[in-house]
């Protein structure tokens, strides 16, 4: 981060989430770069104003890191913000993978958030409408994909499935056969660089029920 960053980001990160101390919008306040305008918005496009609290007038993080072409990420849980490109070690997702926008087939919330080894899961998926692809358009945003594959504790199902994982037209990862047996698998895939993801689950034999499902990502998410 070069030094004229900094001295915008100083003193102005916690003032983009402050909630209930804000005086006013500083809509008259111009924020000009190297000798041009910077009309400031939010992640969904929305324009946004700088914020003048006690005689202090705060920018918005986003639209400043955006200007330099630095990366945001806003760890809610444990209230910081990152700047810059991730190496995928955050302790949570930038986008979870229910968050993501489909292309084609799609996951689906799941409540069988409990795997056959007796752990519990936050949130999971799985694959919607019998469909047993997901797939995302990434837009080379991310550099790596996390989460937990696991057979829920309610499968019955006596078959074998596994999971692929395939990047650009290329599989980058191919779970091991896994059963109502088999314990949970931590995946953890670099995509750097990818711009299209799909996740297949298959099976070898057996019935796929999906009011039982076989085979669940929990904790799933894509990170910077």
């Amino acid at each position: 981060m070069n030094k004229t960053l900094k001295g915008y980001v100083l003193g102005l990160l916690t003032a983009a989430f402050v909630a209930g101390t804000v005086s006013y919008a500083a809509q008259n306040v111009k924020i000009i770069i190297d000798g041009q305008e910077l009309i400031a918005k939010d992640a969904s496009g929305n324009r946004v104003y700088p914020i003048i609290e006690n005689g202090t007038t705060y920018l918005p993080v986003r639209a400043i890191a955006n200007a330099f072409g630095k990366e945001v990420y806003w760890d809610g849980p444990n209230y910081t913000v990152y700047l810059g490109k991730m190496d995928g070690s955050l302790e949570y997702p930038t986008t979870e993978i229910e968050d993501m926008v489909s292309i084609g087939d799609k996951a689906e919330s799941t409540d069988a958030l409990v795997d056959n080894y007796g752990n519990t899961y936050t949130h999971a998926i799985r694959n919607s409408n019998g469909n047993r692809e997901m797939e995302y358009l990434l837009n080379m945003k991310y550099s790596h994909f996390k989460g937990v594959l696991y057979v829920p504790n309610t499968t019955t199902n006596n078959g074998t499935w596994y999971m692929k994982i395939i990047a650009d037209g290329k599989t980058i990862y191919k779970s091991p056969d896994m059963n109502k047996t088999s314990s949970p698998i931590n995946i953890d895939v670099n995509i750097t660089g990818c711009n299209n993801l799909k996740i297949e689950l298959s099976e070898y034999n057996g019935a796929y029920s999906w009011d039982t499902p076989t085979l669940c990502l929990g904790n799933a998410g894509f990170y910077q």
